[in-house]
C-alpha cells in the first residue's frame, strides 16, 4: 500500500483528502479511511509525520510508511467502532493497561496485536487541538 498511487502528495499530507484502499481493510469489512496527514513515514531512516511532507521531493529518497492513523470522527465511539471489526476476527491479543506507548505519538489507551505477528493496533488519545 505504501507505494500505491499519491503516496506521499501534498493534497492528501495537508489534509484536503484521505486515502480510502481496498487493499486495507481488517477482516471483511469495508476498506478503512486513512486519515491523509496521519501516517508516519521512514524516510531515509528517519521517522517522520506525514505532515511534515508537504513540499518535500521524496524522487531520491528511500522512503515508506511506518504508521498509519485511521480516520475517525474523532470520537472514542468512531474509534470502538473501528475496534468492532477487530474484535470480530478473534486471532488476536488485547493489552488494556500498555506500559509503553508502541506509535510514539499521544497516549495509548489500548493496543491489539494479531497473533500471526501481521500487524498491532493502537487507539490513541491525542490532545486536542484549538
Amino acid at each position: 500500500m505504501d507505494r500505491g498511487p499519491g503516496w506521499p502528495d501534498d493534497a492528501l499530507l495537508r489534509g484536503e483528502r484521505d486515502v480510502v484502499s481496498d487493499d486495507l481493510m481488517i477482516g471483511d469489512t469495508e476498506p478503512l479511511q486513512v486519515n491523509g496527514p496521519g501516517p508516519i513515514f521512514t524516510i531515509d531512516g528517519q521517522r517522520v509525520d506525514g505532515r511534515d511532507l508537504v513540499g518535500r521531493d521524496l524522487s531520491s529518497a528511500d522512503w515508506q510508511i511506518e504508521q498509519i492513523l485511521v480516520a475517525t470522527d474523532g470520537t472514542r465511539e468512531d474509534a470502538l467502532r473501528i475496534i468492532a471489526a477487530v474484535e470480530q476476527d478473534g486471532d488476536y491479543a488485547t493489552d488494556t493497561a500498555p506500559q509503553h506507548n508502541p506509535v510514539g505519538v499521544g497516549e495509548v489507551v489500548t493496543v491489539w496485536s494479531d497473533e500471526h505477528g501481521q500487524w498491532d493496533l493502537a487507539m490513541v488519545r491525542h490532545a486536542a487541538a484549538n
